[in-house]
């Protein structure tokens, strides 16, 4: 990996690099396009509830877009997503973290749709994209790849 991802949270706050929290055993990387687009915005409708439940079971969710942590913040407080839902910023340097998963359009500078979940020490465990180009992923997929995990 060229670049060492450097992820901040809505608030600013650095996370590491896997972004895996104390005491969870994998956390899933649910890659964003943009924050504010239809699609993105209809997936973070029920994000919120996927986070909490998964949270329970030890898997975090962190949902990663190049937008700057302030937009972030916005999404956050007019979704009033839970603070198991965290929003990390992948804006500088400009989508590491997309490229480190293999996720990054280089002509667009934007994260392709699709989720990847790690495990506690950053291995690979399970991809989740959407069935049709364009189209959204959904939480039952995010929770059959937990349950494989186990």
């Amino acid at each position: 990996m060229a670049e060492t991802p450097a992820l901040r949270d809505a608030h600013g706050t650095g996370w590491p690099w896997p972004p895996v929290a104390p005491g969870e055993r994998a956390v899933w990387l649910v890659f964003l396009p943009g924050a504010f687009t239809p699609v993105c915005t209809g997936e973070l409708e029920w994000l919120g509830a996927l986070a909490e439940e998964l949270a329970a079971d030890g898997v975090g969710v962190r949902v990663v877009s190049c937008d700057a942590a302030p937009v972030l913040r916005e999404v956050a407080e007019r979704m009033r997503l839970p603070g198991a839902c965290v929003m990390l910023s992948d804006f500088w340097p400009h989508g590491a973290a997309a490229r480190a998963c293999g996720l990054l359009d280089e002509a667009t500078g934007r994260p392709r749709r699709v989720s990847v979940l790690l495990d506690a020490d950053g291995a690979e465990r399970a991809r989740v994209a959407p069935s049709t180009p364009g189209g959204a992923r959904t939480p039952q997929d995010h929770r059959d790849a937990v349950a494989r995990l186990a």
